[in-house]
């Protein structure tokens, strides 16, 4: 396990393994608009958000659990969703996702993200301990079909 001091936490993170999962793991991915919008915007982020999702071992275009709440005033489109990890937290308080405030939620680029504690749609295959990542995040809209088909 690997520590990784993050915003107010301190986790364990077995860096290789949550890899592996995501690399080889066949995911159950929802091929709708709005999910392959999400998967493909994601799969060209910033380079600081990639050293986050690096540091986990994370592939951010493999999400189980997703939510797409329409274009803001930006023009981007809210998502909202969780990735796992395998680890812990070691020292901090997870979150819900109701309670997000300056203080229990970090922040990289426009990728706003809090540590749960309730965990949900973890991959069977997962193996323990596993830790949430819940997420919101605005994505332009970069596939060919358009909005809202």
């Amino acid at each position: 396990m690997k520590e990784l001091k993050i915003h107010n936490w301190t986790l364990e993170v077995d860096v290789k393994k949550t890899y592996e999962q995501y690399k080889n793991e066949k995911w159950d991915l929802c091929d709708c608009t709005y999910c392959l919008n999400f998967f493909q915007a994601m799969k060209t982020t910033s380079s600081k958000l990639t050293d986050l999702f690096n540091s986990f071992g994370i592939i951010p275009s493999k999400c189980v659990h997703l939510s797409e709440f329409g274009p803001t005033e930006s023009g981007l489109h809210l998502y909202m969703g969780c990735y796992h990890i395998i680890g812990r937290i070691k020292e901090g308080k997870p979150v819900d996702t109701s309670s997000w405030d300056d203080y229990n939620v970090a922040e990289v680029d426009n990728f706003s993200f809090a540590f749960s504690k309730d965990l949900i749609f973890v991959p069977d295959s997962m193996p323990s301990p596993v830790l949430q990542m819940d997420f919101s995040v605005e994505v332009p809209w970069v596939i060919e079909e358009p909005y809202g088909t």
